[in-house]
């Protein structure tokens, strides 16, 4: 079961998971925990429409978000 959800997440997942819990962290030192989650999730929503959909500089998936939001769930705790 770890090793299939490991394999569905994959190295981009993991990338997305840590860079959410890092901006959370970061940023909650300095904000609210709300305006952490907020901004971290703009950040996310941000690069998965705009860099990678809008400007085709990637490939969107909604994997991405799901990584990013258990990211910040992650962040949160």
């Amino acid at each position: 079961m770890k090793e299939k959800i490991l394999n569905w997440v994959g190295t981009d997942g993991l990338l997305h998971i840590i860079c959410s819990v890092i901006i959370v962290s970061v940023l909650n030192v300095l904000l609210p925990l709300w305006a952490a989650v907020l901004i971290t999730a703009i950040v996310g929503i941000g690069k998965e429409f705009i860099w990678d959909k809008w400007l085709k500089r990637g490939t969107f998936e909604k994997k991405d978000l799901l990584c990013d939001l258990i990211g910040i769930i992650i962040g949160c705790i």
